[in-house]
């Protein structure tokens, strides 16, 4: 029992120093999505007027209680806050990696730490190195961290994580990419959603909603840019030029 608990410690030790206290000027794409003023979920800016999140994050939020947060590294205070003028889901936004388009009331003034990222058209192959940046616990043990964070993976072969994740009741969708640092990865907890996977400044993916935190995990799943990329480019076409969501 002992041995166990001094396992645990020191696998929640590894976790926490798998990930690197960053700079908004590094991730200048980064989002807080915030609900009643608090960071529920983090997302990306795709446009001066749109912000991509999880659907989950915010499918059960009133849309007059949804804020947005970015140009800082920082969870609860400063760079700009936008309030959400209307809100489109992907499909009906029930499964855990379907995506959301938030456009924002007032337009994003764009600089060094506000930044659009172009979305990835090709999707990354197995082996891949690419980043992940949010906020949130990074253990279920730890306490939610202030600052944002960067860890580091690679995109993860598809068959061997459709294969873990169905050991655990859990099917992998052609929609959603899996990625992990080497060996084990941290399961980043609920404040993490809707984190940006990034690779040569492009964006591949969205870390997908989950329910609950564990110490460690073999992959994440991420909904995959690439493959939805003409619903969300068609669809912020129709929002920009109709007004619709």
């Amino acid at each position: 029992m002992l041995l166990q608990g001094l396992l645990l410690l020191l696998s929640i030790a590894q976790i926490a120093g798998d990930f690197e206290s960053i700079g908004i000027e590094q991730a200048p794409w980064q989002a807080s999505v915030e609900i009643n003023g608090k960071h529920h979920c983090g997302g990306v800016i795709y446009s001066e007027f749109i912000i991509l999140t999880i659907a989950e994050c915010v499918r059960k939020a009133r849309l007059e209680l949804i804020t947005v947060r970015v140009g800082t590294s920082q969870k609860t205070s400063g760079g700009d806050v936008q309030t959400v003028r209307k809100m489109r889901l992907q499909v009906l936004g029930l499964r855990r990696s379907d995506v959301a388009l938030l456009q924002l009331r007032y337009a994003l003034y764009l600089d060094q730490d506000i930044q659009a990222i172009p979305l990835a058209f090709i999707p990354l192959m197995p082996g891949t190195n690419a980043t992940v940046t949010g906020w949130g616990h990074v253990s279920a043990l730890n306490p939610e961290t202030e600052v944002l964070l960067r860890v580091d993976v690679k995109i993860q072969d598809r068959l061997l994580c459709a294969a873990e994740n169905v050991l655990r009741g859990r099917l992998v969708n052609m929609d959603e990419v899996c990625a992990a640092p080497a060996g084990k990865v941290p399961y980043v907890c609920r404040g993490f959603v809707g984190a940006p996977l990034v690779a040569d400044n492009k964006l591949y993916g969205l870390l997908s909603w989950e329910s609950a935190c564990d110490v460690i995990k073999d992959s994440s799943v991420y909904a995959n840019i690439p493959v939805l990329k003409m619903w969300i480019d068609s669809t912020v076409k129709l929002m920009n030029i109709f007004r619709i969501g």
